[in-house]
């Protein structure tokens, strides 16, 4: 009876060392997994589903979604690998904002995990939003129609089409441009795909005055040019605390004047430019040369005319005695 007993525990321990050997031999069957590739991108977009370790859905078909649309191409039948890729291009009327790629099996169960997706609103900015006129700007954008053309626009008073650049396959765009001849203050920097999608930054003009030449003597003839004033503006220039010159901006804030290096003191002297809107300017002039004439001072004509007073007071009172008469 013992010897049965110990005969029927050995034999469940085999089959449990069996079982557990077998169940330990057995890797686990990893999830299913599936990766976007690219991950974020605009109208357009075409992107890669690929899809692994779908080995216990081999051969039958499962059904790939976007948001809630199923994709062109969609259902598809797993290989015996369990890999699979597909591809879909981003719809036209996509919202902006985080969408869900998701992969189902026919009865509609969710097959591992939902992978994010996401779409930019167009948007555009500058490396640098303010400056003189002829400064660089490099304009960074996304959110466009991906492989469309782009135009670029700059307003200065009418909108003026700068160039154009091809947005790339995820709708991204990269333009360089120099700030034309241009009224001082804010201006709109455009850019516009051919599917209606828009975007715009502002550039900031700075006033500035640049002289030719920076240095000379009394009397040298110096040209002053102005840019970043306001449209058709009276504008001063004055060379320390004289005024020197007068002028008036065109229709995009420039000017150029001539003025005489006046008879001051050997020194180094600021050049400024002011317009009627305050858009104000200045750069430094040094005079290297030339004798200061001497200048009357103003009080001197005062002491003058006291004197010549007084010589002829005692010229009169001299006069006077001279030729007094005694009744």
């Amino acid at each position: 009876m013992k010897r049965n007993r110990f005969f029927a525990i050995s034999a469940v321990a085999v089959i449990l060392s069996v079982l557990a050997v077998t169940m330990l031999a057995t890797p686990a069957l990893a999830a299913p997994v599936i990766v976007l590739s690219p991950e974020a991108g605009s109208a357009g977009t075409t992107v890669t589903v690929n899809g692994t370790n779908f080995m216990s859905y081999a051969g039958d078909k499962v059904h790939v979604y976007f948001g809630g649309i199923q994709i062109a191409g969609s259902p598809l039948a797993v290989p015996a690998n369990g890999d699979f890729s597909i591809n879909f291009q981003v719809p036209d009327n996509i919202v902006p904002g985080r969408t869900y790629v998701t992969v189902r099996d026919k009865d509609g169960n969710q097959i591992g995990d939902s992978v994010p997706f996401f779409v930019p609103k167009p948007d555009v900015r500058l490396n640098v939003v303010g400056g003189v006129v002829g400064t660089t700007v490099t304009l960074t954008g996304a959110g466009f129609h991906a492989g469309d053309t782009m135009k670029f626009y700059y307003s200065n008073g009418t909108k003026t089409e700068m160039g154009t650049v091809v947005a790339t396959p995820v709708g991204e765009c990269t333009y360089i441009f120099t700030v034309p001849d241009s009224t001082g203050g804010g201006h709109a920097i455009t850019a516009e795909d051919l599917a209606g999608n828009r975007a715009e930054a502002v550039f900031t003009v700075i006033p500035s005055i640049i002289l030719d030449p920076i240095a000379g003597a009394i009397g040298d003839k110096v040209t002053v040019s102005g840019t970043g004033f306001g449209y058709g503006s009276h504008v001063v220039i004055d060379f320390g605390d004289r005024q020197v010159a007068t002028d008036k901006t065109d229709k995009d804030g420039s000017f150029k004047a001539t003025f005489s290096v006046p008879d001051v003191k050997l020194q180094t002297y600021s050049v400024e430019a002011k317009d009627a809107e305050g858009n104000v300017a200045d750069e430094a002039f040094t005079i290297v040369a030339g004798a200061v004439s001497f200048v009357f001072p103003q009080w001197g004509i005062y002491v003058l005319i006291a004197f010549a007073g007084l010589i002829l007071f005692f010229f009169g009172f001299w006069l006077g005695r001279k030729y007094s008469y005694t009744y």
